[in-house]
Order: structure tokens, then sequence, then C-alpha cells
């Protein structure tokens, strides 16, 4: 679907941390359906964060990009790059339409109603982040308050997920669309590259993504670490905020040489750990639509994954593959299960090839949201606060 641009219908987007996408989910979900909208001719405006986006960094792929200053901190990095974001679309961009992606973001949402009376306003949900530990009591709450904003004060709510969209419906009462995260087959990749990390292709299981304690890493290691021959684990990833969990996960490995702390890897080195990898292994116990997973999946990876909603609805219910959230002993009977077994092992990972590739494409998300898009910028007085009630 394709649209030529015009006067007054920038699309404007906060909330994240910017593109080019270097960290997190949501960037790379930014990038991936930004790019694909500015080639079909929508007019795209991403604010970013100074220091993870180069002040110089004007376009990205077709997207216009304005890097603004953030905070290094936990607390209000994300909350003071928004606001300085709404008073810049409210004095210069002046956008038809406002994205904003994430809860947090959200507690601005009152002055975006505002200073931009007329604009549609968008609203993407990744997680309920206000579940994550690492924020306090007073966050929790303020996060609760972006969320109620987030379902009182959009136009259009995306969810992630179904599971994300039957929690704001149930509790909310609020019209929700699903747009699934996406991913792109990929190419062949160097496994050379692997001997550097010390590790040998086929020959490991592999985890990635940041370093938080809803990703239950220490789940993994405790099940390697318990095998009577240890499969290699590579993890992949580090922490943003220096709450001592890497730190905590180094120490209970104790120097085993089977478990390997790669810190964070991209572009073709996390093409050659995703590509050498023997399983793909997620023991959250909260997420949104990982998009590592739906990675591991494109490369023909099998997959162990804990049993919550969003992992079956990426993986299928068939799957075989899935173990109750916290249960060492069962990951680890799965792992020596899934090393002895080649031939299910390619079963396996041949599926959720075929998988991503029916159900879970950028295309197919770009499509969905190139359509909301064309209806609230041909819509000339938005309807506000569409709620279904029960």
């Amino acid at each position: 679907m394709t649209r030529a641009t015009d006067a007054g219908r920038l699309i404007a987007v906060t909330g994240t941390r910017g593109i080019p996408a270097t960290w997190g989910g949501v960037e790379r979900q930014c990038e991936e359906l930004y790019s694909r909208l500015a080639a079909r001719g929508f007019d795209i405006l991403v604010y970013a964060r100074r220091g993870y986006v180069e002040a110089g960094v004007a376009s990205h792929r077709g997207v216009a990009v304005k890097t603004l200053p953030a905070p290094r901190s936990t607390h209000f990095e994300a909350l003071v790059h928004t606001f300085l974001s709404v008073l810049h679309m409210a004095f210069v961009s002046r956008p038809r339409i406002v994205h904003v992606y994430s809860q947090g973001p959200c507690l601005l949402l009152p002055l975006v109603r505002l200073v931009l009376p007329r604009a549609t306003v968008f609203f993407t949900c990744g997680g309920l982040d206000w579940r994550r530990r690492k924020w306090n009591g007073p966050a929790a709450l303020a996060l609760r308050l972006g969320e109620w904003f987030s379902a009182r004060l959009t136009d259009v709510r995306i969810m992630v997920s179904k599971d994300l969209a039957i929690s704001y419906r149930e509790r909310f009462h609020c019209d929700c669309e699903v747009i699934h995260n996406g991913v792109a087959l990929p190419g062949k990749a160097d496994t050379g590259r692997l001997a550097d990390m010390g590790l040998d292709p086929g020959g490991y299981a592999l985890s990635v993504g940041r370093l938080t304690p809803e990703k239950r890493v220490e789940d993994m290691v405790a099940a390697v670490l318990g095998m009577a021959d240890p499969m290699p684990l590579a993890v992949v990833g580090d922490e943003a905020s220096g709450a001592g969990y890497a730190k905590r996960l180094r120490q209970q490995a104790g120097g085993c040489p089977a478990v390997v702390f790669t810190g964070y890897r991209f572009d073709a080195e996390l093409a050659a750990l995703f590509a050498g990898a023997m399983v793909f292994v997620t023991a959250s116990d909260l997420e949104g639509f990982p998009l590592t997973l739906l990675e591991a999946m494109s490369y023909g990876i099998p997959c162990l994954a804990s049993d919550i909603a969003p992992h079956r609805e990426a993986l299928g219910d068939d799957h075989p593959w899935f173990f109750p959230v916290g249960d060492v002993s069962v990951l680890g009977t799965l792992l020596e299960a899934a090393a002895a077994s080649p031939d299910l092992r390619s079963d396996i990972g041949e599926r959720g090839r075929r998988r991503v590739k029916e159900a879970f494409s950028w295309e197919r998300a770009a499509d969905a949201l190139a359509a909301l898009y064309n209806r609230a910028l041909d819509r000339t007085s938005p309807e506000r606060g569409k709620t279904e009630r029960p």
C-alpha cells in the first residue's frame, strides 16, 4: 500500500531511543517499519535521543530523524526526551499524527492533547512495562498512570501481541489493533567468526537479549551447569542499568568455560551467532512479542521457550519444546534431548522458519500500519477515545 506525501501529513514518532537502531527491540521495530513506510511515500519524523543517535544524523533509510537531549537516567530519560519532542512538535514540526511508543512516555499524552488538539494520536504497546522488576513502587505507579493514559487519551492503540490486546480490552474496554513484530529471512552468515568467541558452529545453545531479571538467564545457566556434559551456552547481550544482574550471572557461572558471555554483538557477528547455534533458548517470565525469538526461528534454529503466552503465539501451541517458567530441571532435560536428536532439531527448526515466513514478515506489519495511517490521514476530524463496552 502506497501513499504519496503532501503538506500537513507528517507522522511524528516518539517514545523510542531513535534510529538507526543499535539498542532494543522497539528501535529495531521502528527502523524496519518506518523505512518501509518511507519507501511507500509516507512522511515520517522519528525523534531520537542524543547519546544513542549522533546529533548529525538527519535521516536514515528515508526517514527524517531529529535528535534531542535526554539525561542518562533510568527514571527520567524517556520522560524528558518525550517532553522535548512534544514541544518540538507543537512549535516546529506540527504533525498530523503523533505516534507514541511504550507506556512510560504516555505520561506526556495530556500535554500532547493540549498543544496538538487536532492531531491523531497512536500508541504502540510492546509490553506491560510496570511489571518489570527494575521499577520500584513510585515508578511502577507512574507507569500504571501512563498505561491508563495510553488507553484513554489515544485514538489508535496497537499491540504487538494478542495477549497484550486481550489485557487492554479486558481491563480498559478499549479497541485495540494487533500488529506483530516481523523478521526478514537471513542470508548466508560467516560462522568462521565464532572461533574468536570460543564457540564451535552447531555446538552451543544461544540466548540473545538485554540482560534483565525478566529474561531469567539464571535458569539457563543453572540448567547448563546441572548437565552431566554441559552444553556450551552463549549469552549475547548486557544490561543497561548497571543494577548488577549481569554481574550476578557471571558469579553464578563461576568461570565455567561452557558459559560464554559475549556482551553485545551486532550485524555480521550476531548473524554468525544465530547461524551457528544448535538451539535457541528463551526463559523469560515477561515478554511483549520477542524479536530475538522470531530471528532465531528465521534461521531455522529449534527453540526452547518458557511457557508464556507470547512464546506460544510466536511458536504455535503445537511446538514441542516449551518448559514451565523457572523449571530448571525440565529445561536441562530438554537441552539434553535436543543435543541427542539432530533429526528432531532439524524438523522443529524448519517448522519455525516456515512459520515466520508465512506469518511474521515486516512487509505484513508495514501493510497493517500503513492502512491505519491512511485511514487517520484521510479523516478530517479524528474520533477520540472510541471504546467498546462489554
